[in-house]
């Protein structure tokens, strides 16, 4: 009797779909590499701007409701008002938010109306793949730099990639890295140009679920991840807004004194 071969039929090449909402999606492929970090004061940033946005926390933690200050007894969609902009925030995973951005949109999800989507992603290697997004992918050491080429060789040609260091580098020494990534790619990458740190005044509002924006703007390193949180923001209020001007940051609160020199911004 003849031995059967089995037949394999390619598969369609990956579509170059734009989401039905402008987003954003903050990805590594790596765990604790700052993804939630980012994510969370970038989408209050846009709400601050007057968006209408929808967070959404893709990994099974759900460690955006929890930095946001949302309890269990909320329900899965929670909303925060800050000023004439909204945050809601809800977990969702697998093939529904491909039918929240690409194929139904949120309202016809159940979400309601928005103006922005934020994806908080999990430690896997499709967080990269999505087309037509902007795509903040964050490295937090050498394993992870492995990690990310693997990621961004899945990242569609229609999505802009901004690399993003957490931790300690040596600013040359990231912008060198980067060249490494770009040459192995082959595609360009834009780059936030310093490391951030997030440093004991950050670590203390996410774990109190505190917006980072209240934080007193005092001390570089806190300093350099809010502007970097910031150019962030504007990069997405562009694809939404293109035509408006960037609305100007919250205004932080005045709590206790900083005194430079003395107080560890580490």
């Amino acid at each position: 009797m003849p031995t059967v071969r089995s037949s394999r039929i390619s598969q369609d090449p990956p579509g170059l779909y734009s989401p039905l909402v402008p987003t954003v999606v903050v990805a590594s492929y790596k765990g604790g590499a700052g993804k939630t970090a980012l994510a969370v004061p970038i989408a209050e940033r846009l709400a601050f701007a007057g968006l209408r946005v929808l967070l959404m926390t893709c990994d099974t933690q759900e460690d955006a409701r929890f930095r946001l200050g949302v309890g269990r007894s909320e329900g899965a969609i929670a909303t925060r008002h800050y000023g004439a902009g909204t945050l809601t925030v809800t977990g969702i995973r697998g093939e529904k938010v491909i039918d929240v951005l690409y194929r139904k949109g949120p309202d016809r999800m159940g979400l309601g109306s928005f103006d922005m989507t934020v994806l908080d992603t999990p430690p896997e290697v499709q967080g990269g793949s999505l087309p037509g997004v902007l795509l903040v992918a964050t490295v937090d050491g050498a394993d992870a730099a492995r990690n990310i080429l693997t990621m961004l060789r899945r990242t569609p040609s229609n999505s802009d990639i901004i690399m993003v260091r957490l931790g300690r580098e040596d600013p040359d020494d990231w912008k060198y890295n980067v060249g490494v990534m770009e040459d192995v790619l082959q595609r360009p990458l834009d780059f936030y140009p310093e490391p951030l740190l997030k440093t004991r005044r950050i670590k203390e509002a996410h774990n109190s679920g505190e917006s980072i924006w209240t934080l007193p703007r005092t001390g570089r390193s806190t300093a350099t991840f809010l502007s970097a949180v910031e150019t962030f923001a504007q990069m997405a209020w562009q694809r939404a807004r293109p035509h408006h001007p960037w609305p100007a940051p919250p205004a932080a609160s005045s709590r206790a004194p900083y005194v430079s020199g003395w107080d560890d911004d580490e």
